[in-house]
């Protein structure tokens, strides 16, 4: 019965899809779970089909689709997302690129880590006028320091001096907690480089009841070498949103120790918390991104995704749990990681061709669960490297679309790794079969190995785990070399003042 369910709404779509495919080439290209949903939405206006149809539709997809089981009070455990502490200061290379903070070494130092270092001028603000007027004057060196309190924002903040690798602008709480940010309209509006956001929480409260607000962070045009970090998001459609502006691009950025998420179902439209459009070696690294999940709408949401004929990024370390509150089957998919998301249209490129999605971009360390479609999606996207993730309770890893290629290495995935619509894909030594029989309790967090698996040779791009530890040699496939290890988190108690 639910095959010609299934059948019947391939159908509906062959005849109806603007694609160009066969039927079978469609039947070929979905999942079980996509099918399924396109099933339903052709059935839509159709009330007898739906009376028949649906029960066994949705006893299909919850069989297909496993509940959520993962608390979202253990996610916090993992040490991703942002910290209690403060971080120590913000470095960069010879280049003047920001370097992401070893994980290890926060550990070592998070009983005395000192404050980002205090280079020029230091603006107290106790409101969001204040906070804008200091925004708008700062230059080269200065710190921006929040007072703790709630500051209610309304249209732009829009810094207008740039800052220097070795003199950064810094918009910062003291205390991690101490400072939330609500937004009602507008945005952080970043055009400048150099500039560092650290310690805030930033809350979304634009009104409509399933509309968010559309970004906390939109960072554009002139902003290179942005730093975003150890900061609480919540409640927006892109949390961080880049691109282009002008024909300049804001390349070399870092997201770090982030928390981006959202408190519910919101709207239909686009919904992806990091969405990165033709900006190049952005590293997205030890983040909590959890429950992008639409209200309604057909469309894919998507964790985090670089496109638009950017260049070497970096997602690594992340944990990415795309659905917390006990349904994966909401509406619409919902994709982990993308490198080449749902795709760009050619004026939004750096080349004005995007003749690939994105090139040399890593995936590497990362936790990624609970979705209803692929957990890591490399679409159109080339020279690929995906290495040494754990990918949970998703349809698996996929490379699709012309050009697409990808190296995928050393992973464990419950799920797929294929290849499709002319994407071509290269597996090696990854662990599929049994994964949740092989571990203790994987939807509940616990990585540790029920029955441990054989070392792998490390990749060679991969020099740590999920936890920050050093890989040796060799090392077990997935994010994790030792999950224990990831219970020595730093400390729940923030340094004072």
């Amino acid at each position: 019965m639910v095959v010609l369910l299934l059948v019947g709404g391939v159908l509906i779509l062959a005849r109806e899809s603007k694609t160009g495919y066969s039927v079978w080439e469609e039947i070929n290209y979905r999942t079980a779970g996509e099918l399924i949903r396109y099933t339903l939405e052709r059935l839509e206006g159709h009330p007898t089909l739906e009376q028949i149809a649906h029960p066994v539709l949705y006893a299909a997809q919850r069989r297909i689709e496993r509940p959520v089981v993962t608390p979202r009070s253990l996610i916090d455990t993992m040490s991703k997302g942002q910290q209690r502490v403060v971080l120590p200061p913000q470095t960069y290379d010879q280049a003047g690129h920001p370097k992401a903070l070893e994980v290890l070494n926060l550990r070592r130092q998070a009983d005395a880590i000192p404050a980002s270092p205090m280079l020029g001028a230091t603006h107290g603000v106790h409101d969001a006028t204040e906070l804008k007027a200091a925004a708008a004057r700062a230059r080269a060196g200065d710190v921006i320091l929040l007072m703790p309190g709630r500051y209610m924002l309304s249209g732009w903040l829009q810094p207008k001096n740039d800052g220097t690798a070795s003199q950064p602008i810094i918009v910062r709480a003291e205390i991690p907690g101490t400072v939330t940010i609500e937004i009602n309209s507008g945005t952080i509006h970043q055009d400048r480089a150099y500039w560092i956001y650290e310690n805030l929480t930033i809350e979304g409260h634009c009104g409509e009841r399933d509309t968010p607000c559309e970004h906390a962070f939109h960072v554009v045009g002139g902003g290179r070498n942005v730093v975003i970090r150890n900061n609480l998001i919540r409640n927006f459609a892109a949390h961080i949103k880049v691109n282009g502006e002008r024909g300049q691009f804001p390349d070399n950025g870092l997201l770090q120790f982030n928390t981006l998420t959202n408190d519910k179902a919101y709207g239909h439209g686009a919904l992806t918390p990091f969405d990165l459009v033709g900006a190049s070696r952005w590293i997205v690294s030890d983040n909590h991104v959890s429950h992008f999940v639409k209200h309604w709408g057909k469309n894919a949401s998507y964790g985090v995704f670089m496109k638009g004929g950017a260049e070497g990024g970096r997602i690594e370390r992340n944990i990415l749990v795309c659905s917390t509150d006990g349904d994966i089957s909401h509406f619409g998919s919902r994709v982990g990681i993308s490198l080449g998301g749902g795709l760009t249209e050619k004026p939004f490129c750096p080349d004005k061709e995007c003749i690939y999605e994105h090139k040399a971009g890593i995936v590497i360390n990362n936790v990624i669960m609970n979705c209803n479609d692929f957990g890591v999606d490399n679409n159109r996207a080339i020279q690929s490297v995906i290495a040494h993730n754990t990918v949970i309770n998703t349809y698996g890893i996929g490379v699709r679309g012309i050009p697409s290629d990808a190296e995928v290495y050393g992973n464990v995935v419950d799920g797929a790794i294929n290849a499709r619509r002319g994407g071509t894909l290269t597996s090696t030594v990854n662990l599929q079969r049994g994964v949740p029989e092989h571990m203790q309790d994987p939807f509940r967090l616990d990585f540790t190995w029920r029955h441990m698996p054989e070392p792998i040779p490390t990749h060679p791009l991969v020099r740590d785990d999920f936890c920050g530890l050093p890989r040796a040699a060799r090392s077990l496939p997935g994010a994790f070399g030792d999950a224990r290890a990831c219970n020595a988190s730093v400390p729940a108690t923030p340094p004072q003042p």
